[in-house]
């Protein structure tokens, strides 16, 4: 069983759609495993409640944590950004207008 239904065992088509998103945009399997690995993070950071429930407010406390409690660089804290903003974007269709804007820490 891969991590997602580990996290998400009541959400199989978030996803399946997580899963469809990525292999329509043709990432490398680098950028896939780096983008899984980050939303998956999100949702266990977040007590496994479904991004659906979250929003900009979560995305930012779980950046700050990223940032300061994990000690990531600035370049791992923008590839978790972009890895949410994908999420809410592409695979949630609920774009997030702050997530925009922000800036890695």
């Amino acid at each position: 069983m891969e991590t997602a239904e580990l996290l998400l065992p009541n959400e199989p088509e978030f996803i399946c759609q997580l899963k469809q998103a990525i292999e329509s945009q043709g990432f490398s399997p680098r950028t896939e495993h780096s983008y899984l690995h980050w939303i998956y993070r999100f949702i266990s950071f977040n007590q496994n409640r479904s991004p659906k429930e979250l929003g900009e407010k979560d995305v930012r406390r779980f950046l700050r944590y990223v940032a300061t409690t994990l000690s990531a660089s600035p370049a791992r804290c923008k590839q978790a950004l972009k890895a949410l903003r994908f999420m809410y974007q592409d695979v949630l269709k609920r774009p997030l207008p702050g997530l925009d804007d922000m800036q890695p820490a």
